[in-house]
């Protein structure tokens, strides 16, 4: 069976390549994907606050950095691929900027945003959103309760002005 999502680091970070962070997210990740199963693989790639806003601009219309994006490959026409081949579900991207600046204002450590931002892409593609007040909070709540899971504070409840 093909793992279920593949971790990229920036290679100007190896602090986020040791045992501790890589295992952190792995086991966070297949929690969520325990209980929102994706069809494929997701590629999470955690970079640059350029590369979140060239993809926010040319993808959203949007000229500015953001924290997380999540993109789908399964909305639309189904992929063909061969039985053997590995099907790719979706792609986050995380700032890693963006998670330091925010770890720092939060109190926790640089990978616990980064679960977090992991998990809040993880459920975007799962077919969440935050467009309503009852929906963000729906997503809050079920990103808070993995963290609880493994062993991360409640820090922070994200208010609409914010989405």
């Amino acid at each position: 069976m093909a793992e279920p999502f593949h971790l990229h680091f920036p290679d100007d970070r190896p602090d986020l390549t040791t045992t501790s962070v890589s295992q952190y997210l792995d086991g966070l990740g297949k929690s969520v994907l325990d209980a929102h199963p994706l069809n494929g693989t997701i590629e999470i790639v955690l970079t640059s606050d350029a590369e979140l806003e060239r993809l926010n601009t040319n993808f959203r219309g949007v000229n500015k950095t953001t924290d997380v994006l999540s993109f789908s490959l399964q909305e639309g026409q189904p992929l063909v691929v061969a039985e053997s081949e590995e099907r790719t579900a979706g792609e986050i991207y995380i700032s890693v900027e963006r998670a330091t600046e925010q770890a720092t204002s939060l109190h926790v450590t640089l990978w616990e945003e980064l679960g977090r931002l992991m998990v809040h892409g993880l459920l975007h593609l799962a077919g969440y959103d935050h467009d309503t007040e009852e929906t963000l909070r729906f997503m809050e709540g079920e990103t808070e309760s993995f963290l609880q899971r493994h062993n991360v504070p409640e820090t922070r409840s994200v208010t609409s002005d914010e989405r």
